[in-house]
């Protein structure tokens, strides 16, 4: 049975463009399921723990760079 996860893009994902005043990525702070960090501001790009993400589209929808997708897998 395939799930759904969320990919991200990095050559798309910028926290600093995403949020050029404090640096921090928009689609972590959506992510209902708290699965998605930013280590540090500006410079940190955004990890995912796979394994807990139930492909709800939420921070794709929050994106504004547009550097998440959702996949089957």
């Amino acid at each position: 049975m395939l799930k759904r996860r969320a990919v991200v893009d990095y050559d798309k994902c910028v926290p600093d463009e995403c949020d050029p005043n404090e640096g921090l990525c928009v689609a972590v702070k959506a992510c209902s399921r708290n699965v998605m960090v930013q280590e540090e501001s500006y410079e940190s790009p955004v990890m995912m723990h796979w394994d807990m993400c139930q492909g709800c589209s939420d921070c794709r929808e929050a994106c504004p760079l547009n550097a998440i997708a959702i996949r089957e897998y």
